[in-house]
């Protein structure tokens, strides 16, 4: 009987610490689910924000690239403008030229290639002598007519037209490239957060698995 009682004791004591193993090893899991649930939690919250960062980056992107649509419209208008003003100052130059009885342009290739062949081409003494002489004389020429063109009142004015012009598409121009550059740096912005938001995602999934994974 003694035997009995005994090894009905051993085995309540035996049952007992199996019951504590187990109660220990439920609470552990639960811990871990609670912390693994906690983790899951505090990552979404992050994906949350992330993804509003995303919007906000989109939307800022989608309107810089809206401004430069119709920054490059106008650029390009000012461009057409400026090319009609050049047009129009070169066709007066052409006219008051032939109106003075010189052709300048004509001049100034002549003056060009003279140049060229002093610095290039071996000369005799004399010869360059005269060649300079030739230069001297047109720049001369070139400097006089210049002068009686400039005091052209109606070919001033299209001189100063044809630069106002220039510095309107140039400005507008650099207008085009400021907006792009923020535009594109928006998009890169919002592909970093996207790729960092699609690691979080996984990292979410991955933590609801091991949640259920520790409740079976």
């Amino acid at each position: 009987m003694e035997g009995s009682i005994e090894e009905l004791e051993r085995e309540r004591e035996e049952l007992q610490k199996k019951a504590n193993e187990l109660r220990k090893k439920r609470d552990d899991l639960h811990l871990q689910s609670k912390q693994l649930a906690k983790e899951r939690d505090e990552t979404n919250a992050e994906v949350r924000a992330l993804r509003n960062k995303i919007k906000e980056h989109k939307k800022k992107r989608d309107e810089l690239n809206e401004r430069v649509k119709h920054a490059k419209k106008k650029r390009d208008e000012l461009n057409k403008a400026y090319l009609a003003a050049k047009k129009k100052l070169r066709e007066m130059e052409k006219s008051r030229s032939s109106a003075l009885g010189v052709n300048i342009s004509r001049l100034k290739k002549e003056l060009r290639k003279l140049e060229l062949e002093q610095m290039t081409k071996p000369m005799t003494p004399q010869k360059e002598k005269e060649v300079i002489e030739q230069i001297a004389q047109l720049h001369t020429k070139i400097k006089e007519y210049e002068k009686k063109l400039s005091e052209d009142v109606k070919l001033k004015r299209a001189l100063e037209e044809m630069q106002i012009a220039k510095e309107k598409a140039e400005k507008q121009h650099a207008l085009v490239e400021t907006l792009a550059d923020k535009a594109q740096s928006e998009h890169e912005n919002m592909i970093k957060l996207l790729k960092k938001c699609d690691n979080l995602v996984k990292r979410v999934n991955e933590l609801q698995e091991r949640i259920v994974f520790v409740k079976i």
